[in-house]
């Protein structure tokens, strides 16, 4: 995968569902990542459908979803992703910081295409070598 990193940000969660539920604090984001190329991690999809399947979405609302999550590229694991993963995993518990294994999947996808994490979420701080585009 030969991506330019600096045209690339990867998009937590808490992010893409500040741009479902079209709250303030949207605009933000929006601003921050004008005119870049736009991926999420398997693992925020997958969070995203747990979300709708949970609050028993109807077929409208599956399909908007579906319809939304077609504007950015989906980034599936692969022997490298996993391997970034792993390791971030490895440092963090042995720096008494554990993380999460979905947290560390999104994080390892911004810091294998080295871009920004665009995140809402405090869990990515201070991770080594990870940028973040965060409100304050």
């Amino acid at each position: 995968m030969t991506l330019a990193s600096s045209t690339y940000v990867v998009l937590d969660t808490s992010i893409v569902s500040l741009f479902i539920r079209e709250r303030a604090q949207a605009e933000y984001y929006r601003a921050q990542i004008a005119n870049r190329h736009l991926a999420l991690s398997f693992q925020t999809v997958e969070e995203l459908w747990h979300g709708a399947y949970h609050a028993n979405w109807g077929e409208v609302r599956q399909d908007e979803l579906a319809q939304q999550l077609g504007y950015y590229e989906i980034i599936w694991p692969n022997s490298r992703l996993v391997d970034i993963c792993a390791r971030l995993r490895a440092e963090r518990k042995r720096a008494g910081r554990e993380l999460g294994i979905a947290d560390a999947w999104i994080a390892a996808t911004a810091l294998m295409l080295n871009c920004p994490l665009a995140t809402a979420d405090r869990d990515f701080i201070n991770i080594p070598g990870l940028r973040l585009i965060q409100a304050a």
